[in-house]
């Protein structure tokens, strides 16, 4: 009796795509000069708007946003007879001293400020208005970055068109990490009955500034804030860290 014939494993699908090293794939040709002008002048126009919007919603006349009134004096009346001046009397000298109860007082409801911007007028509610200032600051952050790393790789005359793509979003990344910091702060270290008129746009800006500004270092500081909050992800089966090679060109030098 002969022998079975043996069962063949299935044929496992082979990947035949070849893997792209660093360094390769595309856009790895050099900018041209028009797309270095064009590069420049994008992120030269958004610093604009940026400083633009930080003026306008910037709270006036006083960073709170509160008008600064001093309490009036009694009004002095001029007496015809001596030509000299006297203090005329106070309200309650001349009310009735008989059953005298001061008027009530309504709490004043809030109303939304106005700003006018590009020549038309708008109505922004206060907490509004110090989140645009985040958003606005954290972007000018990242395009600071932005225009120090470009004027770098021109300089070196090493700037390659893969890099485009990081400009370009660099300053929706900046907002966005911007306004995730200002969650953090605004809910852990403020108490939920703050107002506007409790928190310095100063602080929150410059914040957002260097949020935007160092990005990478903003990111790492809410992962050491979220494994203290959450727990901490098992390593998988291969946590060894790609190591940086500073001769391969991927680091921006602008960032450190």
């Amino acid at each position: 009796m002969a022998d079975p014939a043996p069962i063949s494993a299935p044929a496992v699908a082979q990947n035949t795509t070849p893997a792209v090293s660093s360094g390769q794939g595309p856009g790895s040709d050099l900018v041209s000069v028009g797309g270095i002008v064009g590069l420049t002048v994008y992120l030269a126009v958004l610093i604009a708007f940026c400083l633009y919007g930080l003026i306008v919603f910037w709270p006036a006349p006083t960073p709170s946003g509160q008008t600064s009134t001093q309490p009036a004096g009694p009004k002095e009346q001029i007496d015809s007879t001596t030509g000299t001046t006297s203090p005329s009397p106070s309200p309650a000298a001349s009310r009735s001293p008989a059953n005298s109860s001061p008027p009530a007082q309504s709490s004043p409801t809030p109303k939304p400020g106005k700003i006018t911007a590009f020549g038309k007028e708008f109505e922004v509610w206060d907490e509004v208005r110090l989140l645009w200032i985040v958003i606005l600051a954290g972007a000018l952050g990242s395009l600071i970055h932005a225009m120090r790393s470009v004027y770098w790789y021109v300089g070196n005359r090493n700037l390659v068109r893969s890099w485009l793509a990081k400009y370009f979003v660099m300053p929706f990344t900046g907002s966005a990490l911007a306004v995730m910091f200002y969650f953090v702060i605004r809910g852990g270290f403020f108490s939920p009955q703050s107002d506007f008129s409790q928190t310095s746009p100063f602080g929150f800006a410059a914040l957002s500034a260097m949020v935007g500004l160092f990005s990478e270092q903003a990111v790492l500081k809410l992962k050491q804030v979220a494994e203290t909050i959450l727990s901490k992800p098992e390593s998988g089966a291969d946590p060894t860290p790609p190591k940086k090679d500073p001769t391969a060109g991927g680091n921006d030098p602008a960032q450190s």
